[in-house]
This record gives C-alpha cells, structure tokens and sequence, in this order.
C-alpha cells in the first residue's frame, strides 16, 4: 500500500459527492413518477430507494479507494488518471444502483 493516500481520499470524497448529488436528482425523478401513487405508498417506494441508493453509496466509496490504490500500485497509473477513471467508473455504477433502486422500491410498496 502507498504511504500517500491523498489520491484515494480525493477519489472517496469526489464518488460520494457525485453519488449524493445522483441521489437527490434521482428522488425527484421518482417522485415525478409516482405522481398518481398514494402518500404512504410513495413514502415507502421513496424511502426503500433512498436506503438503497445510501447503501450503493457507502459501498461505491469504498470501491473507489480500493480501485484507485490498485490502479496507481499495481499498474502504476498516474494518480490523477486513476483518481479519475475510479470516480467515473464508481459513478456509472452508482447511476445503474439508482435506476435499479428505482425499479425495485415502486412494486415494493404496491404501486401498480
């Protein structure tokens, strides 16, 4: 492991920001959709994509530092290419997370 984690940091905090930002674009765009659903039903679809999106979060900033070591120790990437090849790759993923979330929470909370 490199004694200089700043890259990593710097990847960490950039997904989780981008992510955050993705989140809240997301919420809105599922609350549009859930227009003609119940409050208490489109409470229970927002929340459960909420909880995922957090979780996809949490665990994409953590892949992100993991990709950014291996990327800059293993294959001797420059840190700021590999910095930003992570927070996109984590991005793309985290948007695929928030879609999915979305698809999920709807027919859990019994919105047909």
């Amino acid at each position: 492991m490199p004694t200089n984690k700043t890259p990593a940091v710097i990847a960490t905090i950039l997904t989780v920001i981008l992510l955050i930002v993705l989140s809240i674009v997301s919420v809105l765009f599922e609350m549009l959709a859930l227009n003609g659903a119940s409050e208490s039903q489109g409470g229970v679809a927002m929340s459960i994509s909420v909880v995922c999106q957090g979780v996809g979060t949490i665990l994409l900033g953590i892949f992100a530092w993991r990709l950014t070591n291996l990327l800059i120790t293993k294959f001797n990437w420059n840190s700021i290419i590999a910095v930003l090849a992570s927070v996109f790759l984590a991005a793309l993923l985290g948007m695929g997370i928030s879609f999915l979330s979305i698809i999920i929470s709807i027919p859990m909370a019994g919105i047909r």
